[in-house]
């Protein structure tokens, strides 16, 4: 018999944590790649060759103040 794996039976607006509800903050850019330090100020512009932006839905815990980073819908 097949069987289908199951689902944790949680709620997506809640704090894994202490499970109280999230408060959602907005989508926000996070700078990844790239350089820091003094390679920024010899090379200027051209430092940032290998920098990307990842954009990630940022939620906050109403209890525990935790903050929850998820991949954005869409």
């Amino acid at each position: 018999m097949d069987q289908q794996p199951t689902k944790p039976n949680r709620n997506d607006d809640a704090c894994l944590r202490c499970g109280a509800p999230l408060q959602v903050v907005g989508i926000e850019e996070f700078r990844t790649g790239g350089t820091a330090g003094g390679w920024k100020l010899l090379f200027g512009e051209w430092a940032e060759l290998g920098e990307n932006m990842l954009r990630l839905d940022v939620r906050a815990c109403t209890s525990c103040r935790t903050v929850d980073l998820r991949v954005p819908v869409g």
